[in-house]
């Protein structure tokens, strides 16, 4: 077990580089409620959270206030819209780093990380529809409907809804994933490594599932009215016969990671775990598209072993550490960036063949599984 850890604090080193510049951009709440926090005045929430004393522990973190508030002005249009608005057909993409970091040689150099040929770029080619990508790393659902940070950045970005306009034909949502971590996604995972390669934590057994689950999971779980309203509201702002998908988030996991690399560094539990959460989001996602009456889609659905971070290089559509693909650890790769751009565009043209008939597809992407296939 001793190369395994060996193993593990590298990669966590790794990724401490990066998790030292995102620790704090979550959306978690602090211990008193304030009024004038925008994740109080944001539908559907707050989240239930849990009082936790223990700071000794890899596993915790805070987030930074700038200070940025709804009266806040945001003057950089490119960067609020994704794009520049113009009265002509769109499609909007609204979400988090899921779905702009990717492959670091064609990340913009702009505090939202786009990236020049990711998702949103992928699927603008394939429609034929001007692109306004509203996402941002570190993004948030009160991030849809408040101006706030740019990732973790003291540079104000305007509500994600507003790149939504009448000419919209289509909008992909992808956001909750950061509601549910107390601290970003990156810090929450690379705190488990860290717990993995150290003795005292990892004896303990299961250490991530054990610090994480207990408020991680009512808060996946508690998603459903704020996706609903952030959908339903998506659906009024967009054209009348704009296509709106809720695609939820690939799986960092499959099932089964016995035959997986970080098998070994990792308790099965915590990896038990992190499958299981992403997951619940997933369910999540599915159960407010069909309350809000939209399309659902979930990357994970597809998600196999050999396209599972447990995958070749270059095969897989997400990727633990990143290498050898040099992309943002614990997201998808360019692969996995073509491979959801490819399934949303077909969801949209499926639609609107089914609308010419009279019908629509919907109620069949509510049937779609909330966790990977194997």
């Amino acid at each position: 077990m001793g190369r395994y850890h060996k193993a593990c604090v590298a990669i966590a080193a790794t990724i401490s580089l990066l998790a030292g510049s995102v620790w704090g951009t979550g959306t978690g709440f602090a211990k008193e409620i304030d009024p004038n926090d925008p994740e109080y005045n944001t539908p559907g929430f707050p989240l239930p959270t849990v009082e936790d004393n223990e700071n000794d522990s890899p596993l915790t973190g805070g987030r930074i206030d700038w200070g940025i508030t709804d009266d806040t002005p945001a003057p950089f249009t490119v960067l609020n819209y994704g794009g520049l608005p113009l009265p002509i057909d769109n499609f909007v993409n609204i979400g988090d780093s899921y779905t702009t970091t990717a492959f670091y040689a064609t990340t913009l150099g702009e505090p939202c990380f786009h990236n020049a040929i990711g998702f949103s770029a992928a699927v603008g080619a394939q429609t034929g529809l001007a692109i306004r990508d509203a996402a941002c790393a570190g993004a948030g659902i009160p991030h849809y409907w408040h101006t706030m940070k740019s990732f973790q950045f003291p540079i104000a970005k305007a509500p994600q809804r507003l790149a939504i306009d009448k000419h919209t034909k289509l909008v992909v949502a992808s956001l909750g994933g950061n509601d549910t971590y107390t601290s970003s996604m990156i810090s929450v995972l690379a705190g488990c490594l860290a717990s993995w390669s150290i003795p005292k934590y990892y004896n303990q057994g299961n250490p991530c599932a054990r610090k994480m689950a207990p408020e991680m999971m009512p808060r996946a779980k508690a998603l459903v009215p704020a996706l609903t309203y952030m959908y339903k509201d998506a659906k009024k702002r967009a054209a009348k016969d704009a296509v709106v998908i809720a695609m939820g988030y690939f799986n960092p996991l499959p099932k089964n990671t016995e035959k997986c690399l970080i098998d070994g560094p990792a308790p099965k539990g915590d990896l038990k775990f992190i499958n299981e959460i992403f997951s619940v989001i997933n369910h999540s996602i599915r159960t407010a598209a069909k309350k809000a009456g939209v399309l659902y889609y979930n990357p994970s659905a597809e998600e196999d072993y050999a396209q599972s971070s447990c995958g070749a290089p270059f095969a897989r559509m997400i990727s633990i550490t990143g290498l050898p693909e040099y992309s943002v650890p614990f997201h998808p790769t360019l692969t996995g960036h073509y491979n959801a751009a490819e399934h949303v565009v077909k969801l949209y043209n499926q639609e609107l063949t089914a609308r010419r008939r009279g019908k629509t597809i919907a109620p069949q992407t509510w049937k779609a599984p909330y966790h990977p296939v194997n």
